[in-house]
């Protein structure tokens, strides 16, 4: 009797689960996917143009491709590089930065691509009855923009008094403080005038910061909604982070093919420099 009451409530477990999506999704539930983005211009940027599709300006892109900028989790699934080079391409067209070709106006950008994981990295101590301490907070607020909140360093120096003091902290900034325990997707576009590239200046105009919380997803997952909602910040300084949550339901309706973005790319590959990167760094064990 109580063998069929299990079988029939595992029926019709799965059957309510599978209505919603896989088994998976209903026995570990997902993050909504949530996106911030934000863009750090300097003096020289904002002397800049802005392009727009039509009037645009040209760059040549360099790749740095998958980078763990965080703690290392085994089990990464990077999505191909070609994928996500046409990915951030296709966003950076439709602000009216386009890849240079022998036939386009002579480019004035050298835009440098990275993309991969920043995860949260504790340490577990000696102690199974003490919490574990995470380690890089600071780098992961840092990286979200939180220092256009109000963060720094120092409060999150155990030495030094928060200049904040963390009681006093608005909703907005609390909720952003607890979001840097998450572990993330990114993808990094920096801007550099061409001409300083040639003279081994490297002089930087803007940088462009795209994330996403990454539990529950692969990055081909959400790097389509990263690009469709980060995107239109490339090149665009923003005073605060902007942060943008979209419910599960909505995922589906971002696709590469919205961009309709053929008359500028192609399907040719697309002319991006690779650079060496350091070698990789072995896999911490799982949390």
């Amino acid at each position: 009797m109580h063998a069929r009451l299990l079988c029939a409530f595992a029926a019709l477990s799965l059957a309510a689960a599978t209505a919603h999506g896989s088994i998976f999704d209903w026995l570990f539930s997902r993050n909504e996917i949530e996106v911030i983005s934000v863009t750090d211009m300097t003096p020289e940027g904002r002397k800049q143009r802005t392009p727009t599709p039509e009037n645009p300006t040209y760059y040549v892109a360099i790749s740095l491709g998958f980078q763990d900028l965080g703690g290392i989790v085994a089990g990464e699934k990077p999505p191909p590089k070609e994928d996500v080079i046409r990915q951030i391409s296709a966003a950076l067209a439709k602000q009216g930065y386009l890849p240079a070709t022998e036939t386009s106006p002579p480019p004035t950008l050298a835009l440098v691509f990275a993309w991969g994981t920043l995860n949260a990295d504790y340490d577990y101590g000696f102690n199974p009855d003490l919490p574990p301490q995470q380690l890089n907070r600071h780098q992961i607020l840092k990286f979200l923009g939180g220092y256009k909140m109000g963060f720094s360093k120092n409060d999150f120096d155990p030495l030094t008094s928060s200049s904040l003091g963390f009681t006093l902290m608005n909703f907005d900034a609390n909720t952003f403080y607890n979001l840097a325990e998450e572990d993330f997707y990114v993808a990094v576009v920096s801007a550099y005038d061409l001409a300083s590239i040639k003279d081994k200046q490297k002089r930087l105009l803007w940088m462009t910061r795209i994330s996403c919380p990454s539990s529950g997803y692969y990055m081909p997952d959400v790097l389509p909604m990263m690009m469709a909602l980060g995107g239109p910040n490339f090149g665009r300084e923003s005073d605060r982070p902007v942060w943008q949550r979209v419910s599960d339901k909505y995922r589906p309706e971002v696709k590469l093919g919205e961009l309709e973005l053929l008359e500028y790319l192609g399907s040719t590959p697309l002319p991006v420099v690779d650079l060496p990167t350091d070698k990789a760094r072995k896999p911490a064990k799982k949390k």
